[in-house]
């Protein structure tokens, strides 16, 4: 008797390796870039509460230091690696969008930005 493959019970996904875990790693994101309130001179991009509990679902097992997770993202032309974070204060992940991005895409607080990641 042969079996068919399944889905991974929910259950047992925390314990799964990534590469086991079924579904896609890229998402296009739609949000705004926004600057840190203290003296540095960071700004962040929020991902939408529907998509972090996506991932943290999904990947949340495989999170790194501070609950990171490894990505590379694209904004319009640019491309770098840089980590999701989680934001506890908006329940979100968030990642940095680095001066050199902003200055190569034009890019300043409150602008909408559409941006491409894949988890790595």
């Amino acid at each position: 008797m042969t079996r068919k493959p399944t889905s991974p019970d929910p259950r047992w996904l925390p314990l799964l390796p990534a590469d086991e875990l079924a579904g896609d790693r890229d998402y296009t994101v739609h949000t705004t870039l926004r600057r840190y309130k203290g003296t540095a001179a960071w700004h962040f991009a929020n991902l939408p509460p529907e998509l972090s509990a996506q991932i943290r679902s999904r990947f949340g097992s495989t999170a790194r230091g501070w609950g990171s997770i490894r990505v590379s993202v694209r904004i319009g032309q640019t491309q770098w690696r840089t980590s999701l974070f989680p934001d506890r204060k908006s329940g979100t992940y968030l990642f940095a969008v680095k001066a050199e991005v902003r200055k190569a895409e034009n890019l300043s607080d409150g602008d909408a930005i559409t941006a491409e990641l894949q988890i790595e």
